[in-house]
């Protein structure tokens, strides 16, 4: 199996990226991005510079897989975690169906703050226990359960982006080992075709094959604990997956949004050459009388209408379509999410958890060795108990429970979650959430460059141009505020300048140090400051430690001040890469909900990222 496992990394990448200097502010991340590296003489590196580089590699993929999976997040406190995901059952005007639940979908608001929560006592199916298994599953299941993910709608970006990670998730795994089994059958090599068989039926003919198999998995769990970094060779395999995963996604998306392009067209023009033609004979006057009366440009619109919907992402579909289509889309993420925890397991991406599962391993290698009758007993009692005390116990539970029901190795994160994880100790640690690339790469990736990728350098030079020059919003964050800061001192210092009954010294929002010298009376802390636009009002967001505040540019005072602590939701939205966020002011000891909404803001990816892992949180993915 670990032969196969080229696309493993080692738990502990998180300890060395947080001990790697800091660099200068980067580009957003590109996931195909890694073929600069390519390049590179990896040969002459040494196993330090090889495990430098293979970190941050790392870390660039787990940021932007942060950064393209993670668009909203939500405390586990707050009034949106608590609710229960919709059935396909009919919606009031609320977006609530009849059993009062409540579903999230992207690119609308957010769920009701008032939405009233399901009485589990008052569930019709637990109002009378007509079995013991009901009786358990209200007193015993249902407390326990967490609650579920809302199931997002169906979009073309959302299905290529499962589709990439389950592509990369699989195909590493499970494609050398099913090769390799047709080169055994086939005896492509006969050696070791002989050799294999041999010893399959040796461990036949002993009663070893069981133990064998827990064996060889049990042994690509610890090679991994004791060999956490790969070789150069599985270094360089892993960035060929990572490549191919991202085409096939581009494909995928391409092929299924193909309506939408050249076929749409020609389906198009046989309409209007139909209706053209069905118009020319006598018999089909009457039935044609109303297409002869329009123009040939009300025509075109009226087939336009007709063949808009052939598109694989229309909003006109009916409700059963769009159930389908995120039931499809619900199904690839789950498979890809138990993949991931599946290949988080044999790389210790969390150790308590790994540690867990050796145990279980270990301790059904010990048991393998029995007489078969016991082992074939112990599997006969597994197998009933779960079919008569197991599954009725869920069955008995409403469809709305079950859906609250843990997920396979649930306690084993995903990659998104793990990326969030990162995010949080990059945070803590003072950190850039996105590290840049180094420039000794840059400088041997050209030193080792041979004459003929040069052609294939200059076609690749326009994107990477684009990328160079891509404004930094937060310089120009920081340089808005020093100006800011500088005109208020000038003007409170100016002679005869009578000040304003409002203003205080020194400001209420010290962006940044004052031009002016004086002291404060709190330690100075750290602050990330980004433009934005808070509904028609531009200024800038100021990000600290614990605090999160919004400063109109003609002012010197900040109109609002978000505590940290108080943020329950934050979410990305709009096509101007806007950010939602939801927290709760306490006003005479009562909580008030409060949403602001920012239309833009600049290095929006960055101030997500940072409110994501302030305060070492644990949110929920939406």
């Amino acid at each position: 199996m670990s032969e196969g496992r080229s696309d493993l990394w080692p738990q502990d990448i998180v300890p060395s990226s947080l001990a790697m200097p800091p660099y200068l502010e980067p580009d957003p991340i590109d996931f195909a991005s890694n073929q600069y590296d390519l390049a590179v003489d990896e040969n002459v590196l040494s196993e330090n510079e090889l495990r430098e580089l293979y970190d941050t590699e790392e870390i660039q993929r787990f940021l932007h897989l942060f950064s393209a999976y993670v668009t909203e997040v939500e405390a586990p406190d707050s009034p949106l975690a608590k609710q229960y995901p919709a059935d396909t059952t009919q919606l009031d005007n609320n977006g609530a169906n009849e059993y009062g639940e409540y579903f999230l979908e992207e690119g609308d608001e957010w769920a009701p703050l008032d939405a009233p929560q399901t009485s589990k006592t008052a569930d019709p199916e637990f109002r009378s226990y007509q079995s013991i298994s009901a009786e358990i599953a209200k007193r015993y299941v249902v407390p326990i359960l967490s609650p579920p993910r809302p199931w997002p709608l169906f979009t073309l970006s959302r299905l290529r982006l499962a589709t990439e990670r389950l592509y990369l998730a699989t195909i590493p795994m499970y494609g050398p080992f099913l090769r390799q089994l047709y080169n055994l059958a086939s005896w492509a090599d006969p050696a070791v075709s002989m050799m294999y068989c041999m010893v399959f039926w040796v461990l036949w003919w002993y009663n070893l094959l069981t133990p064998a198999f827990i064996m060889r998995i049990f042994a690509s769990l610890l090679r991994r604990r004791i060999f956490p970094y790969p070789s150069l060779e599985d270094l360089r395999r892993h960035r060929k997956q990572v490549l191919r995963a991202d085409e096939f996604g581009e494909q995928i998306s391409a092929r299924l949004s193909m309506n939408a392009s050249g076929l749409k067209e020609i389906w198009r023009l046989f309409q209007l050459y139909d209706q053209t033609t069905k118009k020319a004979k006598p018999s089909k006057e009457k039935t044609s009388h109303d297409d002869s009366r329009r123009t040939p440009e009300q025509q075109t619109n009226h087939v336009n209408n007709e063949t808009d919907a052939t598109t694989l992402e229309t909003v006109d579909d009916s409700e059963e379509v769009q159930d389908f289509k995120r039931i499809i889309l619900h199904i690839v993420e789950e498979l890809a999410d138990i993949h991931e925890r599946i290949r988080n397991i044999f790389i210790w991406r969390k150790p308590l958890s790994s540690r867990l599962y050796a145990i279980m391993l270990a301790t059904l290698l010990l048991l393998s060795f029995l007489p078969t009758k016991y082992i074939a007993k112990s599997i006969a009692f597994c197998l009933g108990f779960l079919f008569w005390h197991v599954i009725p116990v869920i069955l008995a539970l409403p469809t709305s429970e079950q859906k609250r029901l843990p997920a396979l190795f649930a306690d084993v994160p995903t990659d998104a979650e793990y990326a969030m994880e990162l995010i949080s100790q990059r945070v803590a640690a003072g950190l850039d959430t996105k590290p840049a690339r180094s420039r000794k790469n840059h400088a041997n990736s050209d030193s080792v460059e041979s004459l003929d990728n040069l052609p294939n350098r200059t076609e690749g030079s326009s994107s990477q141009s684009s990328k160079v020059t891509s404004i930094d919003w937060k310089k120009w964050g920081d340089r808005v505020a020093f100006g800011k800061s500088a005109i208020g001192d000038i003007k409170r210092l100016r002679p005869g300048k009578v000040w304003a009954v409002h203003e205080v010294w020194p400001p209420q929002h010290p962006i940044i140090p004052a031009a002016v010298g004086i002291p404060q009376p709190q330690a100075n802390t750290e602050a990330h400051i980004y433009p934005c636009q808070h509904g028609s009002t531009p200024g800038l967001l100021t990000l600290t430690h614990n605090t999160l505040l919004f400063a109109p540019l003609m002012s010197q005072t900040a109109k609002l001040i978000v505590p940290l602590a108080a943020v329950k939701g934050v979410k990305k939205a709009g096509l101007l890469k806007g950010l939602n966020i939801r927290w709760y002011k306490s006003v005479n000891g009562m909580k008030e909900h409060k949403e602001d909404k920012f239309v833009w803001v600049g290095s929006r990816d960055e101030l997500f990222a940072r409110l994501v892992g302030s305060n070492g949180r644990q949110w929920m993915k939406v």
